[in-house]
């Protein structure tokens, strides 16, 4: 069947011809212009006559195959040069968050995230993001995700690190911006295994204190306990191996890497600044948690806070300060890759993100 179908398909391609055919052909014969043109009229109806037979015939035939659905999401990885620093962005998944965590009145949460093309809620989600500094001479992973946690749509770590190459037992250091399920989690495999057998893990030293403390511990709400009790979970097993050293603010922890704190979310919560040969990044973990809350209302705190008015100031002190120094910025749960620079607006602030390249 597919024979003749061709072979019609071919004869009336030889039929047709072009323009610049016929009119030599004219020239040659008896033909006149006035014929030839009801000859090509002629030629032409029969072409879609034969073109709709071979349109019948194909459509009774078989489907030819297609590639099968993936049905999910390429490995969230993104790489960028920091000075002489490599470094790749890896994506947990996404966390929701109940709309109604968040501090101020809910129709103008509502106005704010309709202005920005997001659901209205009641539930939000927000990227996981990690980084992976590569220095040439270590690998440093700056948070290590929630691996399972936190809920079913997180815990991707391990699959963004093995998209990018990268063994968990090469990586030298972690450093913690804090110690929340979603970004000390992943210290654990699944099944409570050590995730990084060769690193150390840098910690606050204020915000190992907090959630190590048998008193703070006992004065916490009941719906706040599971915190301490991942975190203290996660932070064991490296603590008997006595692989964890402790930072305060200022700290260079390593050439290049050093830590600058930015209290309230947690009391020892802290921002990792990059710099590089005259390049700067500013990874500032828990700074926003939505930005189409928060850059534009940064009085918006979240039920998350230890201390929301030390977390609202926090977060309009390093606003200020990204903007005045035009400094590029890596929210944790900014939309991935999370990467961009902050500017002042009319009312509060904007978001500007990172345009995508594909030179390092």
């Amino acid at each position: 069947m597919r024979k003749i179908i061709e072979s019609t398909l071919l004869s009336l391609d030889g039929v047709i011809g072009d323009r610049s055919t016929i009119e030599k052909l004219m020239r040659k014969s008896s033909v006149t212009p006035a014929t030839a043109t009801a000859h090509r009229i002629d030629v032409t109806r029969r072409s879609f006559s034969l073109a709709a037979l071979a349109g019948t015939l194909l459509s009774g035939m078989p489907a030819l195959a297609k590639a099968p659905r993936v049905g999910a999401q390429a490995a969230g990885v993104y790489r960028l040069k920091v000075g002489a620093f490599e470094v790749t962005v890896l994506n947990d998944g996404l966390v929701p968050f109940d709309i109604n965590l968040f501090a101020g009145d809910r129709a103008g949460a509502t106005k704010l995230l309709e202005g920005a093309f997001l659901p209205k809620g009641p539930i939000l989600t927000a990227s996981v993001n990690e980084w992976l500094i590569n220095t040439s001479d270590k690998l440093v992973l700056v948070d290590t995700g929630a691996s399972n946690t936190f809920g079913p749509t997180l815990g991707s770590l391990s699959k963004s690190l093995g998209a990018a190459q990268v063994n968990p037992a090469a990586v030298d250091s972690v450093i913690l911006t804090h110690m929340h399920p979603d970004h000390a989690g992943g210290l654990l495999t699944p099944d409570k295994k050590i995730m990084f057998p060769n690193a150390t893990i840098h910690v606050n030293e204020a915000e190992l204190a907090f959630w190590s403390s048998a008193e703070i511990y006992g004065k916490a709400p009941a719906d706040f306990k599971p915190l301490f009790d991942i975190a203290r979970t996660a932070i064991k097993p490296y603590i008997a191996a006595g692989r964890v050293a402790t930072y305060k603010d200022g700290t260079t922890l390593l050439p290049g890497i050093s830590a600058l704190a930015a209290p309230g979310h947690t009391m020892g919560h802290t921002m990792i600044r990059l710099s590089s040969q005259g390049n700067d990044l500013l990874l500032w973990g828990d700074i926003v948690h939505s930005a189409a809350l928060q850059f534009p209302e940064p009085e918006r705190s979240i039920a998350f806070d230890t201390d929301q008015a030390m977390a609202i100031a926090s977060r309009k002190k390093v606003f200020d300060m990204a903007a005045a120094d035009k400094l590029m910025i890596a929210g944790a749960h900014l939309p991935f890759p999370g990467l961009g620079h902050v500017a002042k607006a009319s009312t509060g602030y904007a978001y500007v993100p990172l345009q995508w390249g594909t030179d390092l």
